[in-house]
């Protein structure tokens, strides 16, 4: 039986009703949906309205539309999802505090899981990660290839979702990372420990060592931690 639209915004509504139209009738990638005028006639919409139903759902990935032909179901990718989350996350006010505790939470997961799911290509590129780390000269490289060793970790964790969120919060990332440096330097921290803190999250990756890695994440956050709670930091010196 049809979903027949009563109230609200009919655009919305249509949204709705063929997005509840695709689960009930278990379509899946690739599948096509019925013709926009069948649509119209099910939901008891004119086809326009239709139209930018369909519109709306291809912006963020659930729907391909196709020249000539009827729309097909497709699966969102993490392009998608990481715009959508990263357009979410732009428009709120999070401040710097809800993003390190987010980092103490998630990070510490995702070491977790790349101690249990890694793998010699994963490892290669952590390697990769921590030279180009003891390597660097400079705040703006520091900051860059410290996201490069925590992304490496992420997809090490063979969790998409690590990934994906963590790449979603990339703007707020680095802006923790560059207090976070600020008040760690200011208090006396040097980049040697910071080096050293990964160096260790990776051998109890390559270990195998699970506890031991969410661990040594858990030590290099509360560095993190002490370069957020120093007073004395200007944000406009780099990680």
């Amino acid at each position: 039986m049809g979903t027949v639209i009563r109230r609200g915004s009919l655009a919305d509504q249509a949204t709705e009703a063929l997005m509840t139209y695709i689960t009930e009738n278990g379509l899946g990638d690739g599948d096509p949906l019925p013709a926009t005028g069948e649509l119209a006639a099910l939901f008891d919409v004119s086809v326009p309205v239709v139209r930018e139903a369909v519109a709306g759902l291809a912006a963020i990935g659930l729907l391909k539309r196709q020249q000539g032909r009827e729309s097909v179901v497709s699966t969102p990718n993490a392009s998608h999802l990481s715009r959508l989350l990263a357009f979410r996350v732009s428009n709120a006010a999070v401040d710097d505090e809800s993003i390190q505790q987010f980092r103490e939470v998630v990070e510490v997961g995702s070491a977790r899981l790349a101690a249990t799911n890694r793998d010699e290509s994963a490892l290669a590129e952590l390697d990769s990660a921590l030279h180009n780390l003891r390597a660097v000269e400079g705040d703006e490289a520091l900051h860059a290839a410290d996201i490069a060793f925590h992304a490496a970790l992420a997809r090490a964790s063979g969790n998409d979702m690590f990934s994906l969120t963590l790449d979603a919060l990339e703007p707020l990332l680095q802006r923790l990372r560059r207090r976070v440096w600020s008040g760690w330097v200011s208090s006396g921290g040097d980049l040697a420990s910071i080096v050293e803190a990964h160096a260790v999250i990776l051998e109890r990756v390559r270990a195998g060592d699970a506890d031991g890695a969410g661990k040594a994440m858990s030590d290099h956050l509360a560095q993190a931690r002490h370069g957020l709670e120093n007073p004395a930091h200007n944000p406009a010196v780099s990680e």
